[in-house]
């Protein structure tokens, strides 16, 4: 059997077509009661499928449980169906848990060769052979055991946006089941509208993302969607958005009341009509979406409906989409995914005449643009005689730049040029480097504009007035109409602390 990492809890629960969801056995360090589990890991949905691995948190834990769904063996009509699964004990982070399907998968198979059903009665005094097996495997991996020297402590929330840095610059090692292999589906599922809701999230937004069953790859689109609201590293002191995997309709409540930008997934339809509980809706349910991240077949169509009630009368949803301003980020992504094995996220040296190509692409889509602006009387020259866009907007700029990710080193570049990425992994790298690299210039000119006020605690800390706002936004054309833009950047002034937070109670 693959092992295990340290467990804070180990579970197995049931769904019975006449009692509902029940536990057979549950596991814990202390502090961690069941109280809802067999709802959250039988979400709505699985039943129409025969295994899924459903992501979550348990208390701010992540935990991964592997549904399973057989012909019932037992003589009776219907199905026999199940979750076996694990809560990681700190310092674990959610990226770990997409890798968890294959031990999983073992545990269960040992389960399921038992003479006796996994789900048959047990009680203390006569536990069943699938409550003892589960047992011993609690003794052996829970996180407190004695051979173990895991020091079981509360996240912080540093080491999930450590991880994701370490990503960005190219010095993790991932493995295949890395979340980050879904970022090229992902970007072929929403198109252009993947800037807004990466603007959505960097604003510390609440999205949630709803779809039937598998949730596997709806888990993974969270995840990328969660690295995208990341800030730069010179904002150290800004909140992080909580990745809170799948909920359902037990979890309702406890999903309104959170404070604080979060993503999640659900396959409960109830949310839909409960507006005041997410800031963006990202409906994908008419998307055909594979258990695998396969990015040459993503789905282009139909497009998914998104829709956002941030700031809108009475929780109205109305539909998001994106504007122009938003294009060129948007190219630049779609270029990194057809950029050759020879280019990686965090080797600025390397990718050859493709490297070249995109310079030259992308001088002339400055130079086309600046043109055309400089001929409406709105552009302006730049101090080395080249054409800008109007208020200093920035094209998206792509590889060859130092600026918060660092130089690599000789032998980091040899060692990721003797180690063949996986192609997903290696394109969502480079997407989600691209939009990190984004954050990076935001900040930059948000920063520009701050270092500009008087001296003085009253003045560092205000909250953007109009002039400050005017000089971010620009005066581009918007589909939508500029207040979005404002409202962007009065939220990330906030929640980089720069400011005072506006949405602070």
């Amino acid at each position: 059997m693959a092992s295990l990492p340290p467990l804070a809890a180990l579970f197995l629960t049931h769904f019975d077509d006449i009692k509902g969801q029940s536990v057979v056995f549950y596991a814990s360090l202390p502090n961690l009661p069941a109280e809802t589990i067999e709802h959250t890991t039988l979400p709505s949905g699985l039943h129409v499928l025969e295994s899924d691995l459903v992501l979550f948190e348990h208390h701010d834990l992540p935990g991964a449980g592997l549904f399973r769904s057989r012909l019932s063996d037992e003589g009776t009509r219907g199905r026999r169906m199940g979750t076996l699964g694990v809560v990681l004990a700190s310092p674990s982070v959610p990226a770990e848990l997409f890798a968890l399907h294959d031990p999983l998968s073992s545990l269960f198979d040992q389960l399921e060769q038992l003479e006796s059903s996994p789900f048959a009665p047990s009680t203390s005094s006569k536990p069943s052979s699938a409550v003892s097996l589960l047992a011993k495997v609690w003794h052996d991996n829970r996180a407190d055991a004695p051979d173990t020297s895991t020091t079981v402590v509360k996240r912080t929330g540093k080491e999930p946006v450590r991880g994701v840095r370490q990503l960005i610059n190219g010095t993790a090692s991932l493995p295949v089941e890395h979340p980050i292999a879904y970022m090229p589906t992902l970007l072929g599922v929403l198109g252009p509208s993947i800037v807004p809701v990466y603007k959505a999230a960097l604003s510390g937004q609440r999205i949630l993302l709803y779809s039937t069953p598998p949730l596997l790859p709806l888990a993974a689109f969270a995840w990328c969607i969660w690295a995208m609201s990341i800030s730069s590293a010179t904002t150290p002191v800004a909140r992080p958005s909580q990745w809170l995997g799948n909920v359902g309709l037990m979890d309702l409540t406890d999903v309104k009341n959170r404070k604080g930008g979060w993503i999640a997934t659900t396959s409960d339809a109830i949310y839909k009509s409960h507006h005041t509980v997410y800031d963006v809706f990202i409906d994908l349910s008419s998307i055909p979406i594979s258990p695998t991240s396969d990015v040459e077949n993503a789905p282009s169509t139909p497009t998914p409906h998104i829709v956002s009630t941030y700031h809108q009368p009475n929780s109205t949803p109305v539909p998001i989409s994106y504007s122009f301003s938003d294009l060129p980020l948007y190219r630049s992504l779609l270029l990194l995914t057809s950029s050759p094995p020879t280019v990686h996220a965090g080797m600025s040296k390397t990718g050859g005449w493709w490297l070249l190509a995109f310079e030259l692409l992308e001088q002339a889509w400055k130079l086309c643009v600046g043109v055309c602006q400089f001929a409406v009387g709105k552009g302006r020259v730049g101090e080395e005689g080249q054409f800008r866009l109007d208020e200093g907007e920035e094209d998206a700029s792509l590889l060859g730049s130092e600026d918060d990710f660092g130089p690599e080193t000789v032998e980091e570049q040899d060692q990721i040029d003797e180690h063949q990425e996986d192609e997903a992994i290696r394109r969502g790298k480079l997407i989600l480097r691209q939009l990190h690299h984004n954050t990076y210039h935001l900040d930059a000119k948000l920063r520009s504009v701050l270092g500009s006020r008087p001296r003085g605690d009253a003045f560092r800390t205000a909250s953007l007035n109009v002039a400050e706002i005017r000089e971010l936004v620009g005066r581009k054309w918007h589909l939508g109409g500029p207040e979005g833009e404002d409202q962007f950047w009065l939220d990330v002034s906030g929640k980089w602390g720069m400011t005072i937070d506006p949405n602070t109670d």
